[in-house]
């Protein structure tokens, strides 16, 4: 069966939302035998417990991987279309084994010349920037806070929800400081909010009101 590199990853572009894409990329750098709990892969990937079990059931939606109960834990398959040929790409089920307290993995031999990871949308531009002050806060908080790909899942998600780009803008910077405050990453402040907002009349108003909070 053939072999899945970070670049099979990469090509699915805006299938996957960049939480989604580091999930995935941190299943497969356990290379051909994988052994993790789901708290080992939030802790590789810095993300929240909460988080991790999201993005795996979405993933699990989205066909890129699919699992298996068997007596020992989960076995983990990626299952998903070739970017390219559109074929299917299918790895043999990796089983998770319990929580041994290690993440030891297996060497991967990644291809040379596979395409560069593409570079983020510029959303730092344009009153989107985390104050120096507050990005330090945050680092002191969450070391590895990935702060570009916060701000694009976190910005999709606001405006799907109706708020303006200005809106958007403030709201973001809003999270950033509730991030700084609580360690939480921006994402996780978000969806906690976006949850709450079921039968709400004006659910723009209603999400805008929440967030201003957020940073109290």
């Amino acid at each position: 069966m053939a072999k899945l590199y970070p670049s099979d990853i990469w090509r699915r572009g805006d299938a996957l939302d960049p939480l989604e894409k580091l999930v995935a990329l941190a299943l497969l750098d356990y290379g051909d035998r994988i052994y993790p709990s789901q708290s080992h892969v939030a802790a590789k990937t810095g993300l929240s417990l909460a988080t991790v079990k999201r993005v795996m059931r979405s993933l699990r939606v989205k066909l890129v991987i699919s699992t298996k109960r068997s007596r020992k834990g989960l076995a983990y398959a990626f299952v998903m279309a070739h970017a390219d040929t559109l074929e299917s790409v299918t790895q043999t089920p990796q089983k998770c084994q319990p929580d041994t307290g290690s993440v030891s993995h297996r060497a991967t031999n990644y291809p040379k010349n596979y395409p560069p990871n593409p570079g983020a949308p510029d959303g730092a531009a344009g009153g989107w920037e985390v104050p120096s002050d507050v990005e330090g806060r945050i680092r002191i908080r969450d070391p590895r806070a990935d702060i570009a790909s916060q701000l694009k899942v976190c910005r999709r998600v606001m405006v799907q929800h109706g708020l303006t780009e200005d809106e958007a803008r403030r709201s973001w910077r809003d999270l950033c400081l509730g991030w700084a405050r609580t360690g939480r990453a921006a994402y996780d402040l978000l969806n906690e909010q976006v949850q709450q907002l079921a039968g709400a009349r004006d659910v723009r108003a209603v999400l805008l009101h929440r967030l201003k909070g957020v940073a109290a």
